[in-house]
């Protein structure tokens, strides 16, 4: 949990506490780096491009990112707004708690894809079965779904529809 807030954290000042706000582009597990305390550090900002306006689409001249994390309207339609790296985060989030890969979902899936089928198909919501047996402690059973919603949303199709950075980790500091 405390990689996910401190990497949240890291976003989310990119996102609010820059001007102009950044993007990254590139959030992947890979690119979350730990100190020697365990503190997750945000890296690589190879791809990161200043916003011209916070929340306003902009247009980049090729799609970049790293297969599994990129946001789905970015694949398209080269649309770039911080909502790019929501969904990005969302997908480091899954990862953390399915013990799979971005581009692990199986088949042509992708594993947001593969979280949402998996969601919509079991109409009792049984999100226990998405979470890794690894970090199905009882103990922290709330934590884990708390971070599995989280990150589907992140996830969801619609940017508009998913949360900021910073409501993001409001969410994970709970």
């Amino acid at each position: 949990m405390s990689i996910a807030i401190d990497a949240a954290r890291g976003l989310c000042y990119m996102h609010h506490g820059c001007s102009p706000a950044i993007a990254h582009r590139d959030v992947k597990s890979s690119n979350i780096l730990l100190d020697l305390q365990f503190r997750a550090k945000v890296a690589d900002f190879g791809l990161a491009r200043a916003l011209l306006k916070a929340g306003e689409p902009e247009s980049a001249s090729a799609v970049v990112g790293s297969f599994g994390y990129i946001a789905p309207e970015f694949g398209s339609s080269r649309k770039m707004n911080e909502k790019v790296d929501v969904y990005s985060f969302g997908v480091v989030l899954l990862e953390l708690v399915t013990g799979r890969y971005a581009n692990g979902g199986g088949g042509y899936e992708n594993l947001a894809q593969w979280a949402w089928r998996q969601f919509h198909q079991d109409e009792d919501i049984h999100l226990t079965n998405l979470i890794d047996p690894d970090v199905r402690d009882p103990a922290y059973s709330h934590e884990v779904q708390l971070v599995l919603k989280l990150g589907l949303i992140c996830t969801g199709t619609n940017p508009s529809s998913r949360p900021s950075m910073k409501q993001v980790l409001q969410v994970l500091q709970r």
